[in-house]
């Protein structure tokens, strides 16, 4: 699945729309970011850190989990899988 596809079966699950600027999902006070590759990892981190929604979520493939996990340590930016399971909690502000 792209990244498109993973943001638009996302937004649909939690009843809001996949937007195509700035954070891609924001629904009851979450920000949630898509990655699909190495290169987005680093560009959705940033993407989050700017937003001021309360509770803030990386969506992340397995293939590049350690590495989402290596770089959210100590962020308080969660993570979930791409169908939505949250892997590691966020911590709210």
């Amino acid at each position: 699945m792209n990244h498109d596809q993973i943001a638009n079966r996302l937004a649909r699950k939690f009843g809001t729309i996949h937007r195509h600027r700035g954070v891609d999902i924001l629904s009851q006070g979450r920000a949630i970011e898509v990655v699909g590759t190495l290169s987005d990892l680093y560009q959705s981190f940033k993407q989050l850190k700017r937003s001021r929604a309360p509770k803030k979520y990386m969506v992340v493939p397995s293939r590049l989990l350690p590495r989402a996990r290596k770089l959210l340590k100590g962020s308080g930016i969660g993570i979930m899988n791409t169908k939505g399971r949250i892997i590691k909690k966020c911590r709210k502000k």
